[in-house]
């Protein structure tokens, strides 16, 4: 049916494992007891059903049908979403005391408020009147096979289910060997005959047991099945439990589940643990207001092209944040998909449960970041293919069977790159490190040239204050020049104490309040433990409290340096007469020798640029001894990228050989730091308009492993760049050192199939070994692929691709857009969505295969409809050898 936000039927998410007891019986049987009152049956009856989890029974009461009381139980059944059938418990003439048959009828039987099962009745019971044979002991005038042949001569569906086959009235119990070997071989049984119930005897050697009537039967046996065979509302459900699983409330789902019984019938309730996507709705663009179901298990998008399955594909796939990888195709026009699907201001949201089953809404609007929330609360950070899928996987049309370059690297980053988080975490914080340092060092760069500068001052200042020297003007100019000296160290000292607080009350500013918060905590198991503990742990809080005194006392002595300063500068302003007098008298004393280029300001300023060069040598060569230090650190930094990086190689390595253990035909080959073009390439975008030539690149990335290796043997390299063109290449490099030793060149991957590489394969050999490949990882709880049979021949698709589907889907997610019915039909799919655009709306239905509407939708999108379905039927039946 079409879905939107309000509707959500009972088999929204597609088939479901659902309990089924194939024989019960209510208060019309003459052996069933009700003692409660009679305008409460049916509820308590349905609610009998409903407290034991059964979801599918069939009314099977001794050789009697009550169509009125069938049919207020079933309409009581409805509406708690529990599926009733109409069936008898049916005593055959066959054996010594008569076998009880469960006949389970379709509702052809009382279509247009007919009663052909009572019809049925009269004739096995002719003669004879209800009250003589609707009991347990009632027993037909018809043998099984009369049964069957006087069943079909109504032209409506039934099967039948043999009733504690071990017991008394037993199909076991009342034949023998030769009898069932007969009936084995009868065409009318093998067709109508799809279950037994009540199988508990498996192996052994003196009695009927499984094994032996699968021997006398061969490919007849049918499924096995429970029914509780219940005389009261509390016997209901009591025994054993089969589970069904269907994706519609119809006699043809049921018939059809126990007729794949090794695939839809089970004797415990089957749950998919797995990660997996429960729906994705839509708000705006051309699916405003819709919503689509998942199943956790295989869901196929169908319709004709233009429809809308690859836009919805790409939709949720933007919704959780997959990326593309770097070589899938048509990049551009899936990103168009995405913003026609959404439109401006669209948003996808997309709810989801992780392995633990957890339920996760990842939403997204068109052109943002997605947002993820756990019940309805944001939830920053949480990594959408880390923490809630695990290893989605997702691939294009033609990205399976598209080998270009660079191809291998992406199909390993999509199968192994959730892995390498953690380490990939660990580079980028490496490579911050090893930017950090050659900032550092790059602050430092001009040291030399500023040694140079401050040296050549010191010297000039030096050679012009010997002259004032041999003319007495340092003697008599001490006192003030002392002053001077001293006002520049009260400052300095100042100037470093502010400092110092400054870093000090940011430490405290920075852990003061997680320090005090670790102590708020209470333990429920281990409050004695805890007690201990954090008596320890205030001997540090006690120790930061002393750090904050420290600080405390150091803004007092500062503000007493400060007051001492001043007390300094009024001593000084004091002396400026002093000063300015005894200047005075020298200007005077010189002018009369005739010495004019003498003036004692000129000195004072002098005497200033030799103290302070001073100083900034000192300083200078502290900063020299750095470089130095920060050269070593940078090495050492960069040592560490190295390991980090091969680190993460050989993560890839291991991934990669559980990968290559599980395909025998395919596997996937690593080089470290491999792929020199890559790093050529890079070298030419970096040099570019150097006048360098592609061949000097290549031959450094043949000598070279990284720029780090050039880096640490640059004199090597230069040898390698020639003497013409050493100069430009130091300034490139060095310009861009950043951005280059933080560069990764890539590791190279080789898929080889068969021992051949990938690439030089057809295309249909290509798509099919990736695609069995991806498969048979067995690691990503959600594969999405967008018609995945593009360059599949169909015996393929059937016999390699969809049988491993089929085996992998209770555990793995599936979405697949598809043209072709192999997929649907033959995977057995348990959500088929048939998508259909117009009016600029892309509508939607879904169901499973088991339902009647997808079933139309399936011949008619995929089969070219009824007629050409039945066409192609005659044909293969004539084309069909006659020895088949």
């Amino acid at each position: 049916m079409p879905l939107d936000k309000q509707a959500k039927p009972f088999f929204s998410h597609g088939s479901r494992w659902l309990r089924a007891d194939f024989h019960l019986h209510t208060r019309a049987d003459r052996e069933f007891c009700y003692t409660g009152e009679d305008s409460y049956y049916f509820s308590s009856y349905i609610q009998g059903l409903k407290k034991t989890e059964i979801r599918i029974g069939v009314i099977t009461n001794h050789n009697k049908f009550d169509l009125a009381e069938f049919n207020s139980l079933r309409q009581t059944a409805k509406r708690e979403n529990i599926f009733l059938l109409p069936g008898v418990e049916h005593s055959v003439g066959d054996g010594a005391n008569g076998i009880h048959t469960l006949i389970v009828f379709s509702d052809e039987w009382l279509e247009n408020g007919q009663d052909y099962i009572n019809q049925f009745l009269n004739v096995a019971f002719q003669g004879r009147t209800p009250q003589e044979y609707e009991n347990a002991n009632g027993r037909s005038s018809l043998s099984l096979i009369d049964t069957i042949k006087k069943l079909e001569g109504y032209q409506r569906d039934f099967f039948l289910v043999f009733a504690h086959v071990e017991e008394r009235s037993g199909l076991w119990h009342e034949l023998d060997g030769g009898r069932m070997q007969e009936l084995g071989e009868n065409e009318f049984f093998r067709r109508r005959s799809l279950a037994f119930q009540k199988v508990r005897t498996h192996d052994i050697s003196d009695r009927k047991c499984r094994i032996k009537v699968r021997a006398w039967l061969g490919e007849a046996y049918p499924a096995e099945v429970e029914g509780s065979d219940c005389k009261s509302i509390d016997q209901i459900g009591q025994g054993g439990c089969c589970y069904l699983k269907i994706g519609s409330f119809t006699f043809a789902a049921v018939k059809y589940a126990l007729l794949d019984h090794a695939n839809r019938l089970s004797g415990e309730l089957n749950r998919h643990d797995s990660s997996h996507i429960l729906s994705a709705t839509f708000d705006g663009g051309v699916l405003d207001g819709k919503t689509i179901y998942f199943s956790p298990e295989l869901n196929t998008l169908i319709g004709i092209r233009g429809s809308g399955k690859s836009s919805i594909l790409e939709a949720m796939r933007y919704g959780l944040d997959i990326p593309f990888g770097e070589k899938a195709l048509d990049q551009d026009y899936k990103r168009f998909l995405v913003d026609h699907v959404l439109g401006s201001g669209g948003k996808v949201t997309i709810q989801a449960v992780d392995r633990r089953g957890q339920r996760y809404e990842v939403r997204r609007i068109c052109r943002e970041r997605p947002d993820v929330y756990v019940e309805g609360i944001l939830q920053p950070g949480i990594s959408i293919r880390e923490t809630i899928l695990h290893k989605p996987i997702y691939f294009g049309q033609k990205d399976l069977s598209s080998t270009g370059e660079g191809f291998e690297k992406d199909l390993v980053e999509k199968l192994v790159g959730e892995k390498l988080t953690g380490i990939r975490s660990k580079i980028e914080a490496q490579r911050q490190k090893v930017s950090d340092t050659i900032n550092q060092l790059e602050r430092l760069a001009n040291v030399a040239e500023k040694k140079e500068e401050y040296e050549s001052k010191k010297r000039d200042a030096e050679f012009r204050l010997k002259f004032y020297k041999d003319h007495g003007v340092e003697e008599k100019l001490q006192k003030q020049v002392d002053f001077d000296a001293d006002s520049r160290k009260c400052h300095h000292v100042i100037s470093l104490v502010k400092d110092y607080l400054a870093g000090l009350e940011e430490f405290i500013n920075r852990y003061e309040d997680d320090l005090k918060n670790e102590c708020i905590y209470t333990s429920r198991q281990n409050t004695v433990f805890f007690d201990a503990f954090f008596v320890n742990y205030k001997k540090l809080i006690a120790g930061f409290l002393q750090i904050k005194e420290v600080l405390a006392d150091g803004k007092k002595t500062l503000s007493e340096l400060q007051e001492k300063f001043k007390e300094f500068e009024i001593l000084k302003d004091g002396l400026k007469e002093e000063f300015a007098e005894i200047e005075r008298k020298l200007f005077e004393e010189f002018k009369g020798s005739g010495a004019k280029a003498i003036r004692p300001d000129e000195f004072r300023q002098l005497r200033k640029t030799v103290d302070q060069a001073k100083q900034m040598l000192e300083a200078l060569n502290k900063q020299e001894d750095q470089r130095i230090i920060f050269n070593l650190e940078l090495l050492q930094e960069l040592a560490t990228l190295n390991n980090l990086w091969l680190e993460e190689y050989q993560a890839v390595q291991a991934e990669l050989g559980k990968v290559n253990r599980s395909h025998s035909s395919l596997k996937i080959k690593a080089e470290f730091k491999g792929d020199k073009k890559a790093f050529a390439g890079f070298m030419k975008d970096v040099f570019g308009g150097s006048r360098i030539r592609q061949t000097t690149f290549e031959n450094l990335a043949k000598e070279f492993t990284d720029f780090g290796a050039i880096f640490r043997e640059l004199d090597k390299a230069k040898t390698i760049i020639g003497n013409a063109l050493v100069q430009v290449f130091e300034k490139y490099f060095t310009e861009n050192l950043a951005s280059l030793l933080t560069w990764q060149v890539p590791n190279r991957f080789v898929i080889k199939y068969r021992d051949k590489e990938l690439k030089h394969h057809s295309l249909g050999q290509r798509a099919s070994a990736l695609i069995l490949f991806i498969l048979s990882q067995q690691d990503n709880d959600l594969i999405i692929i967008d018609q995945p049979e593009d360059d599949l021949d169909n015996q393929t698709i059937y016999e390699d691709v969809i049988k491993l589907i089929r085996t992998l889907k209770p555990r793995t997610q599936f979405i697949f857009a598809t043209h072709n019915a192999n997929f649907p039909v033959l995977g057995d799919a348990e959500q088929i969505i048939s998508c259909a655009y117009a009016d600029d709306s892309i509508s939607i239905t879904s169901g499973s295969i088991d339902c009647p509407d997808m079933q139309r939708k399936i011949v008619d999108i995929m089969e070219g409809g009824e007629e050409a379905f039945k066409q192609r039927k005659r044909i293969y039946e004539i084309w069909k050898p006659r020895s088949s």
